[in-house]
This record gives structure tokens, sequence and C-alpha cells, in this order.
């Protein structure tokens, strides 16, 4: 055990040194198409106020780690926690109001991320959770009352929980998925902020949601033995940590941090999860 902790250890700190340079370099050019910062902010396929290129990138952040979802289950269950991450802060948003990005954020998985995920759903023998997303996503935009959101949203999440679970995913692929997500979620969030300021509020909602989904997934988790016990704790205290960078779906005032923490999270995890 304490062999394998070192070897953490040492890996955790290679692995940092390599997040913050892939987000240093991710970071430049990707906060130059600039979406205004308020509830006219457009899907992310649109232009994004007047310029598409920021928006384009968070859609593909997303969809490349969608390639082998119907063969790594790592990969489908990341894919169902971003769907999640959405609905989560489109109901946040719809909850506080705003019926403008809350409704957006509804509709994104059929938008974004449903397409490349249909043909997993049956691989991994489970049904599509496409009915119940589009049920909510078409009660938001017909501004129904948030309590039947709300029950909708329960049926949506049910839907995703099942589809998981259908996959019979070990443990290593559960967390290997809270890595993936977290990445993506440092793809977002580095499109979303640049310098310490909000630039694109859609991404840093994306961000948020993902991470926020992340999180909650993790506490679901039991470990065997000692060492799965152990990255358990591993994947919640990094996932903690990425949350610092979007602690709720409303920007902390003040300068944000950097997504080379949501990246250092992410790659801890998946030491972590290799381990066992």
């Amino acid at each position: 055990m304490a062999r394998r902790l070192k070897l953490l250890t040492n890996l955790s700190a290679i692995a940092m040194t390599g997040a913050a340079a892939l987000s240093a370099c991710g970071g430049e050019g990707e906060g130059d198409g600039k979406a205004q910062n308020s509830p006219a902010s457009a899907h992310h396929g649109e232009a994004e106020g007047g310029e598409a290129e920021g928006a384009e990138a968070g859609g593909e952040a997303e969809g490349a780690g969608l390639a082998d979802v119907a063969t790594d289950k790592a990969a489908f269950l990341s894919g169902l926690q971003i769907v999640h991450g959405h609905l989560k802060a489109g109901v946040e948003l719809y909850a506080g109001g705003d019926r403008t990005l809350g409704p957006q954020h509804l509709r994104h998985p059929q938008a974004e991320i449903l397409t490349s995920l249909a043909p997993a759903f049956a691989a991994h023998g489970a049904s599509s959770i496409e009915p119940a997303i589009d049920a909510l996503a078409a009660a938001g935009e017909a501004g129904a009352e948030p309590a039947e959101i709300r029950r909708l949203e329960s049926a949506a999440l049910a839907a995703i929980a099942a589809a998981g679970d259908a996959a019979k995913p070990s443990l290593k692929d559960r967390l290997i998925a809270v890595s993936k997500t977290l990445s993506v979620a440092g793809d977002e969030y580095s499109i979303a902020v640049k310098d310490g300021a909000v630039q694109n509020l859609h991404e840093y909602h994306d961000a948020y949601g993902f991470i926020a989904v992340a999180i909650a997934d993790v506490k679901t988790l039991k470990g065997g033995d000692d060492a799965e016990e152990q990255a358990i704790a591993t994947a919640l205290d990094q996932a903690m940590i990425a949350a610092t960078a979007a602690p709720a779906v409303a920007p902390p005032a003040g300068g944000l941090l950097a997504a080379s923490v949501i990246y250092g999270a992410a790659a801890r995890i998946e030491i972590a999860a290799r381990s066992l």
C-alpha cells in the first residue's frame, strides 16, 4: 500500500504538470469567441454575442469524449453525466426564474449529445433516455410550473441512472468516467473564463453542471476493499477541488480560478482509478 501511494503521488505530480501545460495551450484562442454575458446567449451551435467560435468549441469538447461510447463503459457513463450536467444547470436556472437559459440547457442534450450517444444504449443493454429528456425540455420551453419541471427532471434522472446501471460498469469504469467528465468541464471552463473573468456564461454553466454531477456520482460509490475506498476518497477530494472553480450556477464575484484546477483534479482521479 505504501508503495502504491508513493507511486500515485509521483504520477500525480507529473500529471499536474502536463495538465497545466495543456490548459495553458488550450486557453489561447478558446476565449476569443466571446458570448454576451446575458440571458440572450444562444445555443452552442449558434453565434453567441455575434461570434460562434467559442460556442462551437464547447460542443466539440463534449462530443470528443463520445467516440467510443458503444464499447467503452467509462465513456458511456461520462456521456450520461454530461447529459445530467446540462439538466442540472437548466433546472437550477429555471427554478431561479431564468426562462431563457434554463430551457436552452434542458434542450442541449438533444442538440449536442444524444445523437452521438444513441448507438450506445442498445450496445449496453440500456433503454434510450431521449423520451424523458425531450419531455423535460419541451416542458421548459412551454413555461411549465417549476413543480412540473422537477417531476420531469426526476423521471429523466431515473432514466439516466437505469441506463448507466444497465452497462454493469466496474468501480474503475465509474471513476474513469468522472475523470472524463471533469476533463470536459475543464474544456468548457477554459472557453468560459479568460483572465479571471467570465467571457461565456453558457459554457460556465456547463462546467458547473458537469462538476456538480461528477461529485454527486462519486458520493454514491462504495468500495469493496481498502484500495477501492482510497480511490473513491481521492476522487471525491479532487472533484471537490475542481468545484472551487465553479462552485455555483451563478459565477462567483471576483477573480475566477484557472481551468488547470479542474484538469489537475481530473488527472489525479484517473491515476487513482487506473491503480485499481
